[in-house]
């Protein structure tokens, strides 16, 4: 079946990787029904996956990503043994990089909670700060920081059109099913010269990315300057290496005319993309492949309770042998995934001894190390 790539309308006559499975995980580590059906654009190098059932109505109403608490969050990284959570990453980076003149008028765009901007209506009270999501599910953390009138929902606000300084975007581009209008929507609300900031997760870096049934768009830096400047953007900053594993890209509104995508880019994304292809139809049989050469080992635990955690324990054929998650994340820690009990390393019983590393392949084995030593443990790295 043709299908028309969501950044540049170039059609795409079949999938390239289909996962075969009945049921697939969710950003949220949420088990789904369906198959991930994976395209490639041979024209803008953009990967996009095939929207699941109802999908705006499950980011109206389904979507609540940490609505648990006001604190909660992700872990960004160790560093030093000191866990560094992504809120406070982002809010450091945007600062860092853009400045932010004083007085400055910001629009979190597709915000969920919008704890970036908590923390900036805090750092930052000059700035005159109003928030954007498709859902309802979060205004009351909205009402803590901002005054009535500085948020919208569904839709934004047809007065703001025009009069932004800054739009912001933290991981929502992604979820896009219509990327361009979304793109376009924030060049709109931008003022003449005004700025876009968008960070967005980077497959080449997180192959966990490629699999997740939610993420419609799996962005490379060539599709998203294409994205842009078709848009009407200028690229001023498209950057890998700010934040582990996604893409922040600042962008002014201009009038510029987008350029044809480099050939030679896109084919060397082609390869990359063939190997995460090979990558995850050969992942299956590597876990239960070290699981069957592992059935005398008594105890078994699975460290890290995201996404790679919790994709291992479905390829298990016994997951009951799992004992619990591990998980650096002080607020995962005293919760349950998967019905096993999520707990601090420290916690971990010395006489298990079998560990699933459910983490990104980049940083597993250092991880490992850092926490445990090399020794303590057989280890599986994805």
């Amino acid at each position: 079946m043709t299908v028309l790539c969501n950044v540049c309308g170039t059609s795409i006559r079949s999938p390239i990787f289909t996962s075969g499975a009945e049921a697939s995980l969710t950003s949220l580590c949420e088990i789904r029904p369906g198959q991930v059906e994976v395209s490639f654009c041979g024209h803008c190098g953009h990967l996009q996956t095939a929207p699941m059932e109802n999908v705006e109505d499950y980011y109206d109403t389904q979507y609540n990503i940490q609505v648990e608490s006001r604190e909660q969050d992700d872990l960004y990284k160790m560093i030093d043994g000191k866990a560094v959570y992504r809120v406070d990453h982002q809010m450091d980076t945007l600062l860092k990089k853009m400045g932010l003149p004083k007085d400055s008028r910001v629009l979190d765009y597709g915000c969920g909670k919008s704890a970036t901007l908590r923390r900036l209506a805090s750092a930052r009270p000059d700035l005159d700060l109003h928030v954007f999501d498709v859902s309802d599910a979060y205004v009351d953390f909205w009402k803590e920081f901002l005054p009535e009138g500085n948020w919208a929902t569904h839709s934004p606000d047809p007065a703001w059109r025009g009069s932004f300084d800054v739009v912001t975007s933290f991981f929502a581009l992604e979820h896009a099913t219509r990327p361009c209008e979304m793109v376009g929507a924030i060049h709109g609300l931008l003022r003449p010269s005004g700025l876009a900031y968008c960070l967005v997760p980077n497959v080449y870096r997180n192959p966990a990315d490629f699999v997740v049934i939610d993420h419609v768009n799996h962005f490379s830096e060539v599709s998203l300057r294409c994205l842009f400047e078709s848009a009407g953007f200028e690229i001023i900053d498209l950057d890998p290496n700010a934040h582990d594993a996604a893409l922040v890209v600042i962008a002014c509104k201009t009038r510029s005319v987008a350029e044809p995508p480099p050939a030679k880019q896109v084919a060397s994304l082609r390869e990359q993309v063939d190997g995460l292809c090979k990558y995850w139809n050969e992942i299956t049989d590597r876990v239960r492949r070290f699981e069957s050469d592992h059935n005398e080992v008594a105890r078994a635990a699975v460290y890290g309770a995201g996404f790679y955690g919790l994709f291992i324990v479905t390829c298990l054929r016994d997951p009951s042998r799992i004992e619990c998650f591990v998980d650096q994340n002080a607020f995962y820690q005293g919760s349950r995934r998967y019905g096993k009990p999520i707990i601090a390393p420290a916690e971990l019983a010395p006489d298990i001894e079998l560990l699933y590393v459910g983490l990104n392949p980049a940083i597993a084995q250092q991880a490992m190390a850092d926490t445990f030593g090399t020794d303590r443990h057989t280890y599986f790295y994805l």
